[in-house]
């Protein structure tokens, strides 16, 4: 039978918050991988409108797959950021418990890494809402 420690147990109860973190960060990371998909499938759709259309449309094709392109890149840096921020939940938690099971105060770590994943998790919501603008604005430029 395993038995634990109470300050093992205590330790479970600090990594709940990082494990609610991490589950955001996944629900996040889905939310941006589907705009990423709709955003790919609506480029290959108008990459092969383009090749069909008359050369008066080309050029109002052609700037729909720019803004395409940079929304694209937009969402890609918001995933990049968003996984980098899941890893440093992760170590997070990963220092919580090996700072317990060694009796080292990782107490400067802990709270480091908390920190950076924090303004990662900023990060990743502010690139959100750059891309929802830029989606929005490429649909309404006014």
């Amino acid at each position: 039978m395993l038995t634990i420690h109470a300050d093992t147990s205590h330790v479970i109860q600090l990594a709940v918050g990082p494990a609610f973190m991490l589950a955001a960060i996944g629900s996040t990371l889905t939310v941006l991988t589907n705009r990423l998909a709709r955003i790919n499938d609506r480029t290959i759709k108008r990459r092969d409108d383009q090749e069909h259309a008359p050369t008066e449309a080309s050029p109002a094709l052609q700037q729909e797959l720019q803004a395409l392109n940079r929304r694209a890149k937009v969402v890609n840096a918001a995933i990049t950021v968003a996984a980098a921020c899941a890893i440093l939940v992760c170590f997070l938690i990963v220092s919580l418990f090996v700072g317990n099971e060694l009796g080292i105060a990782f107490d400067r770590p802990v709270a480091g890494l908390f920190v950076l994943a924090m303004l990662g998790l900023v990060a990743t919501y502010t690139l959100m809402l750059v891309e929802i603008y830029l989606a929005q604005h490429s649909i309404n430029p006014t």
